[in-house]
């Protein structure tokens, strides 16, 4: 498609529409600025502290190369109600592989027999449940997962109790023996690698103000303020992290791919070499349905973590998912919320292995913030105080805890906001280093400290974890994608130079509005929906054309001397928004476009896609449509 020289027409129209976008942005930022001071003073804290903290510093030289966006206290006022858990007391409980009853709970039954049954999986799909067998008091319970159920011994056999119990199990007959000679020149660390799923740096210092407070204040821990993500969704950031290559690099781990493998059969993953070091290792992720390694690709086979706590989350999920689809969750395991008894599982590990072993432990947590942040201010408490044990009893005193988020709001109302793509792009991260770490290498910490106001990616994380675990692999040159943060990065680093997609970008850019019912910004949204409707017609069976529904803005930006368009949009009939950041060829005077990755879809699509999951692998599908993709009808009724 092309267009005339007429992008750079009517320049008083674009000022005037630009103007009032600005007075409307400015206006919106003090009202809910406002609000906010309410929120941050109940936490003893003023809004001051928190917008000092949130901004970079960044040297004259680092601003030359990538200047990083200054973000508001914007937005994040929706909140959810916060409910206590249904039950409130349990039957018993699990401690040190023993089960005990709770005296104070059996005391108010005269007659009552309980049982328990083993849960364990067979894939990252499918479990097994045993027979179940009598329960009584001390008794050994050698199972990570055990499901227990009492009733009355009476006639009427009433239910009394029913609930998932779990545990870390000793398993230091699977560490790997070291031979401690050879590890003189490098201290491994332990590693505690603790994500929380869609939260944007803001959305953290407003919704966890408690926990933000203890890390700057009390832990002294380094925020990175120019993470960027490199990709859409979760494996995007999770698969570099762990492996420390894309996915695309990486043998196919697809389930529509025939020929796809597990994930741990595929991908070189960092644990691999944290066993030979003699680490005992930690996994978990909840929400089994959406976890990185398991919504599109085929999970783990056997070659896992030492403890996966993958049956665990399956069997949960099948325990809640009706009551949680109907809005009537609790959220709660028992009588705890599930977030607490994620975080209580890492701690029961740490306890288990901290004078043992070097110990690992990965966690990503999905449910509070998956499908909006408005769950996100329930973590606070429980993990502000998982912070403080942990620092205050020395259990960080030779810990590397990395804490983040894999990428902000992709979904809803945070996203839809004004600075919303800065903020999906820019998800928390933060590192924190102990004082004896920082005391021996105090010129790796200034790294540290000076990186932080860089261009920095997930790639970055993997070779510091590498660095801090003494599993660094020798490399014949330095390669500039990927540099522990303990070591100096180039100041001269852009977005180019690592190969991030300027779709992806937050360096050096200054957006102008445009006025999105005038011919160019029109044209533009058209161009893009053509283009994705090209993209369909590669399962034209199965996929229904889109169209312009609205467009909400276009901007326009210039970046390493190209112009660039950021459009906003919504179409139909799949009711979707979308972001799509164009090229525009001066030469040619047309719209460029590099692929689909280029576009984000703003809302959930849920199963409007559903089909694609029966297109043939014959065909041989390469470019992923289901952001994109309302299955046509006759298709919706066979999927």
């Amino acid at each position: 498609m092309f267009f005339k020289t007429s992008i750079y027409r009517n320049k008083k129209k674009i000022f005037i529409f630009g103007a009032l976008i600005t007075i409307l942005f400015v206006k919106e930022r003090i009202n809910v600025t406002n609000k906010a001071n309410v929120n941050l003073k109940d936490h003893s804290l003023d809004e001051n502290f928190f917008q000092r903290h949130l901004w970079p510093q960044q040297s004259p030289e680092q601003q030359l190369t990538c200047k990083l966006p200054r973000l508001y206290l914007t937005g994040h006022d929706h909140i959810e109600k916060y409910n206590d858990c249904k039950l409130k007391e349990e039957f018993g409980y699990l401690k040190n592989s023993h089960w005990y009853f709770n005296k104070t709970v059996i005391s108010k039954y005269i007659d009552f027999e309980c049982s328990y049954r083993n849960i364990s999986r067979t894939d990252d799909f499918d479990l097994v449940l045993s027979k179940y067998e009598n329960l009584h008091d001390s008794q050994k319970i050698s199972h990570d997962v055990i499901e227990v159920n009492c009733i009355e011994s009476s006639k009427k056999k009433r239910n009394l109790y029913n609930n998932l119990h779990v545990q870390i199990v000793n398993r230091m007959h699977l560490r790997h023996k070291v031979n401690i000679e050879n590890n003189d020149q490098c201290k491994p660390m332990n590693i505690l690698l603790l994500s929380y799923d869609s939260i944007s740096r803001v959305s953290w210092f407003r919704r966890l103000p408690k926990t933000t407070e203890y890390l700057i204040k009390k832990m002294k821990t380094t925020i990175l303020y120019g993470h960027n993500i490199i990709g859409d969704g979760t494996p995007a950031c999770m698969i570099p992290v762990l492996t420390g290559k894309k996915e695309e690099e990486l043998p196919s781990t697809l389930k529509s791919d025939p020929n796809g493998q597990y994930v741990d059969q595929a991908y070189p993953f960092i644990w691999n070499d944290l066993h030979k070091k003699g680490y005992m290792s930690f996994h978990m992720e909840d929400w089994p349905q959406v976890s990185a390694f398991t919504y599109r690709l085929r999970g783990f086979s056997n070659k896992t973590a030492h403890h996966y706590m993958r049956s665990y989350q399956l069997a949960l999920w099948r325990r809640v998912q009706n009551a949680y689809f109907a809005n009537k969750d609790d959220l709660c395991i028992g009588s705890i919320k599930r977030n607490k008894k994620a975080l209580d599982l890492v701690q029961e590990f740490i306890d288990m292995y901290k004078t043992k072993s070097n110990y690992a432990a990965i966690m990503h947590y999905i449910e509070n913030s998956h499908d909006g942040n408005e769950r996100v201010n329930y973590l606070d408490h429980d993990l502000k105080k998982f912070l403080s044990h942990n620092f205050e009893s020395g259990n960080l005193n030779n810990t590397a805890l990395i804490l983040y988020s894999d990428h902000g709001s992709r979904f809803g109302m945070d996203r839809w906001s004004n600075q919303g793509d800065m903020e999906e792009r820019l998800p928390f991260v933060s590192i924190f280093l102990p004082n004896s770490y920082i005391r021996q290498n105090s010129d790796k910490f200034k790294n540290l400290q000076r990186n932080a106001q860089q261009l920095t990616t997930p790639f970055d994380i993997h070779e510091t974890i590498r660095e801090l675990s003494c599993t660094n692999k020798p490399k014949k040159k330095q390669e500039i994608r990927a540099i522990s943060l303990l070591n100096e990065i180039p100041i001269n680093r852009t977005c180019q130079s690592i190969g991030l997609s300027i779709h992806y970008c937050v360096c050096d850019q200054n957006w102008e509005f445009l006025n999105p019912n005038e011919k160019f910004s029109v044209q533009s949204a058209e161009y893009v929906v053509a283009y994705l409707n090209k993209e369909l017609s590669k399962a034209e069976d199965y996929c229904m054309p889109l169209k312009i529904k609205k467009i909400n803005y276009v901007k326009q930006a210039k970046i390493g001397g190209d112009v660039f368009y950021k459009i906003n949009f919504i179409t139909m009939p799949n009711k979707a928004k979308y972001e799509a950041m164009v090229k525009f060829d001066p030469d040619e005077k047309k719209l460029l476009i590099k692929s689909t990755d280029s576009v984000s879809r703003l809302d959930a699509y849920g199963s409007q896609s559903k089909c694609l999951e029966k297109f043939p692998s014959s065909k041989k599908l390469t470019v992923d449509l289901r952001k994109f993709c309302l299955c046509k009808p006759m298709r919706k009724s066979k999927a």
